[in-house]
């Protein structure tokens, strides 16, 4: 699939809490994250970032920038509780990446009065990647959206992310067709 002039393709995942929640490699923790360092951590993210709009949004805005742009259009399209976002350390204490796992806001996607889940964004630092970091961000993300009683998340990475959906894969998320987005949102057209 060729995407449109302005537009890149984003390869669909779907988790449903019937499947159990994969578990996080024990070599990882997880803690809450603060404020600062997680703009800090997204921008040094969406610059190595394979996501065209990240790229894009890094481009205009510089990694600082893009980070506070992305985290600002969270809210009118997600709910969350500041502990579901967190920074996952090393067994020496190292921060190594971060998980904000979010609910769609929107009452159309609730079922059976259980919201629908999703994974606003999640990065290993770039410094720590090719260490098997992004399976146990995925896990966290999936058990913290489990506990918190979704009737599923539905998650999407850019074509170009292997990483990313070897991970999908590997924890039982479903593939579902791919699909284009504007790189730049809202779009022009």
């Amino acid at each position: 699939m060729t995407p449109r002039p302005g537009y890149f393709i984003k390869i669909p995942f779907i988790w449903r809490p019937a499947c159990p929640a994969p578990a996080a490699p024990a070599r990882v923790r997880f803690r809450p994250l603060e404020r600062a360092w997680l703009e800090d951590a997204l921008g040094q993210v969406m610059a190595a970032s394979p996501d065209p709009s990240d790229a894009h949004s890094v481009q205009q805005l510089g990694p600082r920038g893009a980070a506070l742009d992305l985290l600002a259009s969270a809210q009118p399209y997600f709910e969350f509780l500041p502990e579901w976002w967190q920074c996952a350390e090393d067994d020496s204490g190292a921060p190594v990446g971060f998980v904000l796992p979010v609910v769609f806001a929107d009452a159309a996607r609730t079922r059976d009065g259980l919201r629908e889940g999703t994974i606003f964004h999640m990065g290993v630092l770039p410094a720590q990647r090719g260490k098997g970091h992004g399976h146990a961000l995925l896990a966290q993300a999936t058990r913290t959206l489990c506990d918190v009683g979704v009737w599923r998340i539905f998650c999407d990475t850019a074509e170009g992310n292997a990483p990313m959906i070897a991970a999908f894969r590997a924890a039982g998320y479903v593939e579902h067709e791919p699909w284009e987005r504007p790189i730049v949102w809202p779009p022009a057209d």
